[in-house]
C-alpha cells in the first residue's frame, strides 16, 4: 500500500465514527417503543448489522497490510509459480500447465459468480434502505402531502420533519450506517471468497499433480523428486490456508452470533407484514436473502475446503505407488498420514464453517422467530 492508500484509513475511521453515532437513532427508536416488537424489529436488525460491519471494518483497518499480502499472493499466483516441477526438465510440465490453467480458470469463474451475486444483493438492500426512502420523502415534500409516514429505520428527531439541518444530518448518519453495512460486506466477505476459493484451487492442483506422478511422462528415476516437489507445494498451501484461518477465525464469531438474532427479527417482520404491507415485506425478504447469502458464503466455501482436503490423502493413496521405488513409497506413506487431518475454518473455538453449522443457524433463528411471535401475541 502507498502513502496515499494509507490515508484511506482516515476515511474509514470517519465512516466508523459516523456509523457508530447512527446507532443512537436505532437505540432511541427501540427505547421509545420498547413494548412494540413489530415496530422495533426492523431497527434492531439494522442496528445489529451495523455492529457486525463496524467490527469487520475496524479489524480490516488494523490488519490491512496482511490482507494486502494475502491478496497479492492470490492475484499473482505466487504459490503456483514456486512449483519446482516447472523449473526442472520434466516432460510432463507442459501438460501440467495446461491442466492447472483449466483448474484455476474454473476457480476464478466460481469466484466471479459469487462476488457478482453478493454485490447485487448488497447494492439492492442499500438502495432499498437509503435511496428509496430518500426519494419517497422528497416526493412527499414536493407534493406537500400532509401527515406522510417518515420512512427511516431509525429515530433521531422525526418531529422536526424535513427542516434544516435536522433532516440532512439524519439522512447522512443513516447513509453512513447503510454504507458501512453494505460496502463492508462486499469488501470483507469478498476478500474471504477470493482467498478461500484460491486455497481450494491450490488443493485441487495438488491432487492433480499427485495423480500424474506415476505417468510415463514422469521418468521413473525422477518420480521421487517429483513427489518431493508435490510435498513442498502442499507445505506452502498449508501455510497459506493457515494464514486465512487465523485472519477470519475470531472476527467471524460476531457475525454468526448477531446474524442469528437478525434472522429471527427479519423473519418476524416478514411474517407480520406479509398481508398488509407488501413493500416492507419485499424489503425484509431482500434483507433476509442478503444476510443468508453472507453466512452461506462462509459455510459453503468452508465446506468446499474441507471436502477438497479430504481428497488429498486419497490422491496419494490412489497413485500407483506400489510399483515404485522404496523412497517413493515412504514419501507416499508419510503424506497419507500427514494429510489425514483435514483443513477447516473455525468460528473462534465454538463451531466450524460448514453446511452443518449453516443448517443449525437457520434452525436456531427459526426458534427465535417463534419466540418473538409468541411474545408479540
Amino acid at each position: 500500500p502507498t502513502r496515499w492508500k494509507e490515508l484511506l484509513k482516515i476515511v474509514n475511521l470517519f465512516l466508523v465514527t459516523m456509523s457508530a453515532i447512527s446507532l443512537y437513532g436505532h437505540w432511541t427508536l427501540v427505547k421509545t417503543n420498547i413494548d412494540n416488537i413489530p415496530k422495533t424489529a426492523e431497527s434492531l436488525s439494522i442496528g445489529f448489522q451495523i455492529v457486525i460491519s463496524l467490527v469487520k471494518m475496524i479489524y480490516f483497518v488494523l490488519t490491512q497490510r496482511r490482507f494486502y499480502e494475502l491478496l497479492e499472493d492470490t492475484l499473482n499466483h505466487s504459490i503456483l509459480q514456486k512449483i519446482e516441477i516447472f523449473k526442472k526438465d520434466f516432460p510432463i510440465k507442459d501438460r501440467l500447465k495446461r491442466e492447472i490453467t483449466i483448474v484455476m480458470d474454473g476457480v476464478w469463474k466460481e469466484t466471479r459468480i459469487q462476488l457478482l451475486f453478493y454485490l447485487f444483493c448488497c447494492s439492492t438492500i442499500m438502495n432499498l434502505y437509503f435511496t428509496l426512502p430518500l426519494l419517497i420523502n422528497y416526493y412527499h415534500k414536493v407534493k406537500e402531502t400532509p401527515d406522510y409516514a417518515y420512512i427511516s429505520p431509525s429515530s433521531f428527531w422525526n418531529d422536526k420533519g424535513m427542516t434544516f439541518p435536522y433532516y440532512p444530518i439524519h439522512m447522512f448518519l443513516d447513509a453512513c450506517g447503510i454504507h458501512i453495512s453494505g460496502c463492508t460486506g462486499v469488501g470483507f466477505d469478498g476478500v474471504f471468497i477470493v482467498l478461500c476459493l484460491h486455497a481450494i484451487g491450490l488443493l485441487r492442483v495438488l491432487n492433480l499433480m499427485v495423480s500424474r506422478s506415476t505417468m510415463e511422462l514422469v521418468p521413473k528415476e525422477a518420480r521421487a523428486d517429483y513427489m518431493r516437489y508435490c510435498i513442498r507445494h502442499y507445505q506452502r498451501t498449508q501455510i497459506f490456508i493457515t494464514d486465512i484461518h487465523q485472519m477470519f477465525r475470531h472476527v467471524s464469531l460476531s457475525q454468526f452470533l448477531l446474524t442469528l438474532l437478525v434472522f429471527g427479527l427479519v423473519l418476524f417482520k416478514m411474517n407480520i407484514t406479509l398481508e398488509n404491507d407488501k413493500v416492507t415485506f419485499i424489503r425484509m425478504a431482500v434483507y433476509f436473502l442478503t444476510s443468508s447469502t453472507m453466512c452461506s458464503i462462509y459455510c459453503y466455501n468452508g465446506q468446499q475446503l474441507s471436502t477438497t482436503s479430504e481428497e488429498v490423502p486419497l490422491a496419494f493413496y490412489n497413485c500407483l505407488w506400489y510399483d515404485e521405488c522404496m523412497e517413493f513409497q515412504k514419501l507416499i506413506q508419510m503424506m497419507i498420514l500427514r494429510t489425514n487431518r483435514e483443513f477447516r475454518f473455525d468460528i473462534s473455538w465454538f463451531a466450524v464453517m460448514n453446511l452443518t453449522t449453516l443448517i443449525a443457524l437457520f434452525k436456531m433463528s427459526g426458534s427465535y422467530f417463534v419466540l418473538l411471535r409468541d411474545l408479540s401475541d
